[in-house]
């Protein structure tokens, strides 16, 4: 339930006006909040797409640092990012990301912001799409899990699954999936093994490699065994990595597993041009700069519109 509304901001640009509002959800024992970006016409009934941030970050990074505000005003869908409780998401995995273990139900959080979306936004209830970056990601996963029929896809990036989320999610209803990860991801491994700097904020959650994450959602799926792989063109020459794309979308369900192996890749999204980091997050790995993370989940998210 709405508690209350604020409008945060209003940005005049030449073609369309955007308006941003924050919108105060209770939930579990919590006031939560999520920003909603919209343009300010009436467009009806249309698609929402919600931004889980990474870990120690938070809801003004996507509209900050990310593609997606241009991209949704663009394709005049909703742009919305819920806000973690001391910025993170109670993923599923035991571990200490933000100085404490979250507890917050975060499923239950999302779960009435959708329906919020839908009841106040015009959001098209066929039409709800997730994404997220790392902890985001995982989020992504975990609602994907367990309320698949609140979404009509998930994409998360640089995310494995944790082998306690991947129990429960075996026997779920299908649902579109999109991965995006790099193979040389030091926080995230591509191979799932544990890493020192998870192991020494405590996380001893058994994670799946990517290749296992994609296995488990490709028999979900009732998808192929072999998908089809194709690399995409190197248009960066200086990012030291390169993608593939591999699609399986031979899927008895009709819900299609999609993998962007970022070759080389860290644990950062794509973006064009890549965005220089330095000092202790360039420790995070080189950042591909032949695609748009965003462009692409939102290619993705538009093929199961009215699917």
């Amino acid at each position: 339930m709405i508690k209350d509304r604020e409008q945060l901001a209003t940005k005049n640009d030449a073609k369309q006006e955007i308006q941003t509002e924050a919108v105060a959800i209770a939930s579990g024992g919590f006031k939560r909040e999520a920003f909603v970006l919209a343009p300010r016409s009436k467009y009806g009934s249309r698609p929402a797409v919600i931004v889980l941030h990474g870990g120690t970050r938070g809801a003004n990074d996507i509209f900050k640092w990310t593609s997606w505000p241009k991209l949704a005003e663009r394709e005049k869908f909703l742009l919305v990012a819920p806000q973690g409780v001391n910025n993170q998401w109670n993923d599923g995995r035991d571990v200490t990301i933000s100085g404490t273990r979250s507890t917050a139900d975060d499923v239950g959080f999302l779960s009435s912001l959708i329906e919020t979306l839908i009841r106040d936004y015009g959001a098209d209830p066929r039409a709800i799409f997730v994404t997220g970056v790392s902890n985001g990601g995982l989020m992504s996963m975990r609602l994907g899990c367990e309320k698949p029929s609140l979404v009509g896809a998930i994409a998360p990036v640089i995310s494995t699954m944790p082998e306690v989320i991947a129990q429960m999610c075996r026997s779920a209803r299908p649902l579109p999936a999109m991965f995006m990860a790099g193979t040389a991801d030091p926080l995230m491994p591509y191979d799932g093994t544990p890493n020192a700097f998870l192991l020494a904020r405590g996380n001893n959650t058994p994670m799946l490699s990517m290749p296992a994450t994609l296995d488990l959602w490709r028999a979900r799926n009732g998808c192929t065994v072999k998908g089809v792989a194709k690399d995409l063109p190197n248009l960066n020459k200086n990012d030291r990595s390169t993608v593939t794309r591999i699609e399986y979308r031979t899927c008895k369900s009709g819900a299609p597993v999609i993998h962007y192996r970022v070759n080389d890749g860290g644990h950062r999204e794509p973006r064009m041009p890549p965005q220089e980091i330095r000092g202790r997050f360039a420790q995070l790995g080189p950042q591909n700069g032949d695609i748009d993370g965003p462009e692409e989940i939102w290619r993705f998210f538009t093929t199961q519109i009215d699917r």
